[in-house]
């Protein structure tokens, strides 16, 4: 247990005088305490200028997309922002706020400095009230544990007894043990409902959970929720707002588009409007056409007459609908708005011809510290690479033919250059129309490949040389999977997952639609549970649950409840399944959104071969 340091404790700034006659006196203490004050706030400044960095942004967007459209109708956009990264960064990844912290651990020689931090690690979360406030303290009792803890206040974190703090704390030892810094997260709620605190307490009483802290982790969301009263509480965001939101997402559901930013737009225009004109769907539509939101080629008399409005009422939400947009426009922070998006299909990847020319830089260059490799990454990051040998040759050759328009008509020079060159042979496999010499030439590229696969590698992906294998591998699985010969594909996918577990070219959906196909649910459930992540996809898999549990029972309950949970995933799939229209093959180069018209596509490829005995 860490402790504040005692009066007669050897003084912490290690001069082997007692506290009391160290820092422990008036100004040294205060100027002592003032200067870690500086260090901690520094700290804390380092981390979140830093953070998130490159590798961490795309989780952080796909979190933020997942849970900003429950916290901001509750909380507005700017709190709801700092709620939903120190969520990020404080519970679901946390483990990147610790490994900041150990190294400033290690880097730091001020033993108080380093208790301080050390108390830091796994910061605490809370929903507690306020029962007093005094000399810029408030104590606040935990609503679950009773725990009384004492936290700072200022004029930019005002409190007032009774309101409830809900939020991230880091301990402050210099202080006491029950002491707590204030993070960003943390908001105050105006007069909460005792039913709503209630329901708390019940929920963490009926919970399996060990303790409050493993309960706050698991609900964090939920008490947000919970706790937002006298904020912007969803009671105020009228009925008919949502009521035309739904209405103006239907529509482009029914005609398979998808932007986000028109929601965006016009929920928030809408949001205070008095009353919602008969016009208002129309009249986004058009505004959405009109500024290319959407791809639909309507003239504003036909959205008008498809909606059973008059032109002119259409006109003028579309134009005040607009003004709204342009001026929101002029004020968004120019980083805001990223969309995450994810690569799919069997050619290779966007950047695997730069990293191959990285690899072909540094393959024999001699590296003598992580330093040095960073500087020569660097330094070759943009750099095209000469070829040195006719393999070498051949190999570049194969990633520009993947990029043209008639992308086999090299596939002859290829071959001239290097007979055994891998995608030569998967080039030829796909201008072969008979099947029989079709798979004779996958089956080519994957002795080919596999003469030259690196299994020795940690990651097998990284390692660029391997990428040929793994893609002749995933193209001879798919041939089979394409002609119904199940039992054929899923024993080449194991592989591939086998080799790669990490699984870069989305593999596993494909595997699981070929064991639903088998009828062998529980591997493909086991398979969907391995993989399966809180945030990531979430309709592929509800899709893919579906079909199991249609196999069971076409008319069960589950059956029927987890449809709808799909169609809440992904609604754009709810038109292929009633209409059973023909699946597309499994692309060879796409960019999908979640909840798109495109995902809705791929994802029907590969449910549609689990329908077909049903």
């Amino acid at each position: 247990m860490i402790k504040a340091i005692g009066r007669n404790e050897l003084c912490h700034c290690e001069s082997g005088k007692k506290y009391k006659k160290c820092c422990g006196t008036g100004g040294s203490s205060k100027l002592m305490i003032e200067e870690q004050n500086k260090v901690l706030q520094g700290t804390l400044r380092d981390f979140f200028e830093n953070n998130p960095r490159r590798s961490e942004q795309k989780e952080l967007v796909k979190w933020k997309d997942k849970v900003e459209n429950l916290l901001v109708p509750l909380y507005g956009e700017d709190k709801s922002n700092g709620i939903i990264g120190d969520i990020f960064f404080f519970s679901e990844r946390v483990d990147v706020w610790n490994s900041f912290i150990e190294r400033k651990i290690i880097k730091e020689e001020r033993m108080q400095i380093k208790l301080i931090l050390e108390s830091w690690l796994n910061p605490l979360f809370m929903a507690g009230e306020v029962l007093s406030v005094s000399n810029y303290q408030a104590q606040v009792r935990d609503l679950l544990t009773k725990d009384i803890m004492e936290i700072e206040v200022n004029e930019s974190f005002p409190v007032e007894a009774g309101t409830i703090a809900t939020g991230f704390y880091l301990p402050d030892v210099r202080i006491g043990e029950h002491f707590m810094m204030v993070l960003n997260s943390l908001t105050v709620a105006v007069k909460v409902k005792p039913e709503s605190v209630r329901k708390l307490q019940e929920m963490y009483q009926s919970s399996e959970t060990a303790n409050a802290k493993e309960f706050y982790s698991r609900n964090i969301l939920a008490v947000y929720q919970l706790l937002s009263s006298g904020l912007l509480s969803t009671e105020k965001v009228a009925y008919a707002v949502l009521e035309t939101v739904e209405e103006l997402e239907n529509f482009l559901i029914a005609h398979d588009l998808k932007s986000d930013e028109l929601i965006e737009a016009f929920f928030h225009y809408a949001e205070p409007l008095a009353m919602i004109p008969k016009e208002a769907v129309a009249g986004a539509v058009q505004f959405a056409i009109d500024h290319q939101l959407v791809k639909l080629d309507w003239k504003t008399e036909e959205t008008a007459q498809h909606f059973g409005v008059d032109t002119e009422g259409l006109t003028l939400f579309k134009n005040d609908l607009g003004s709204f947009y342009h001026t929101a426009k002029s004020k968004e922070d120019p980083e805001k708005g990223a969309v995450y998006a994810f690569e799919v299909g069997t050619d290779p990847k966007g950047n695997e011809l730069q990293n191959w020319q990285l690899y072909m830089h540094l393959k024999n260059a001699t590296i003598t510290s992580e330093n040095e490799l960073k500087r020569q990454m660097e330094y070759y990051h943009s750099k095209s690479y000469e070829p040195k040998t006719k393999a070498e040759k051949a190999q570049l050759l194969a990633y520009s033919a993947y990029t043209t328009i008639n992308r086999t008509s090299q596939v002859e020079q290829i071959q001239r250059l290097d007979p055994q060159n891998t995608d030569a042979f998967l080039l030829a496999a796909e201008m072969e129309e008979n099947l029989s010499l079709k798979e004779q030439f996958l089956q080519k590229a994957v002795s080919s490949g596999k003469e030259r696969f690196e299994p020795e590698m940690d990651v097998a992906w990284l390692y660029v040389p391997n990428r040929p294998y793994l893609r002749s591998l995933f193209l001879l699985g798919n041939f089979y999977w394409e002609q119904a010969r199940f039992e054929e594909a899923f024993p080449i996918y194991y592989e591939v997952l086998r080799l790669n577990p990490g699984d870069h070219q989305g593999v596993r959906y494909l595997a699981v639609s070929a064991l639903i196909a088998l009828g062998r649910l529980k591997e493909a459930e086991s398979l969907i549970s391995h993989y399966e992540e809180e945030l990531n996809d979430n309709a592929f898999y509800a899709w893919l649950r579906w079909s199991m549990e249609r196999q069971k029972g076409i008319l069960s309950q589950t059956a029927q409840t987890t449809y709808i949970e799909a169609i809440d995933q992904n609604p754009y799939v709810k038109k292929y399944v009633e209409q059973r229209i023909a699946a597309l093959p499994y692309p060879k180069s796409s960019v999908i959104t979640p909840r798109s018209p495109e995902e809705a596509g791929l994802i029907w490829t590969f449910l549609a071969p689990t329908l077909e005995n049903l």
